[in-house]
Formats: C-alpha cells, sequence, structure tokens
C-alpha cells in the first residue's frame, strides 16, 4: 500500500534524502542542480527553511518505510500554487 505523507521543518532529512537522490538521478527535471543543494547549500536551517514556506505543500509517498516519490508547491499568489518539485 502507498501512503503519501506531508512533511514539515522536522522532516527535513528525509526530504534531505529524496530531494538529493532525486537532483542526482535526473538532474534535467529541476531549475536548481545538485550542487545547489550540497557543500555550502547542504545545512540542516536551509532544509529546514525550504519544509517551512508559508503555504507550501511538501508531500511524500511511501511504500512501508521506502519512499517513492515526492511533489512540492509554494504559494505564488492569492489561491495558486506552484509545483517546483516532482
Amino acid at each position: 500500500m502507498v501512503e503519501l505523507r506531508v512533511l514539515g521543518p522536522d522532516d527535513w532529512r528525509l526530504w534531505r534524502e529524496l530531494r538529493l537522490a532525486a537532483l542526482t538521478e535526473a538532474p534535467q527535471a529541476f531549475e536548481a542542480t545538485l550542487a545547489d543543494w550540497q557543500g555550502n547549500g547542504d545545512r540542516e536551517e536551509r532544509w529546514r527553511a525550504r519544509l517551512a514556506i508559508p503555504g507550501s505543500h511538501n508531500v511524500i509517498a511511501l511504500a512501508g518505510d521506502r519512499p517513492l516519490g515526492m511533489v512540492s508547491g509554494v504559494p505564488i499568489g492569492e489561491g495558486v500554487v506552484e509545483l517546483i518539485s516532482l
């Protein structure tokens, strides 16, 4: 069974794991690069801040304990959310 889980700032380690894997496996699918999120960009406070954007929606799909995918959207206007990660 696939479970959808909404993430918050305390889930930053899981989000980090999935995001870095996605940027590694399909770099062409993202505007950001793996290098943007490594080195100086790979800080707990940055990951937490990313998940704490007011009005954002960050969801992962799990099969048991195994992450299958992720999706993220951030508000860009009244009632409008932009999909920024999938």
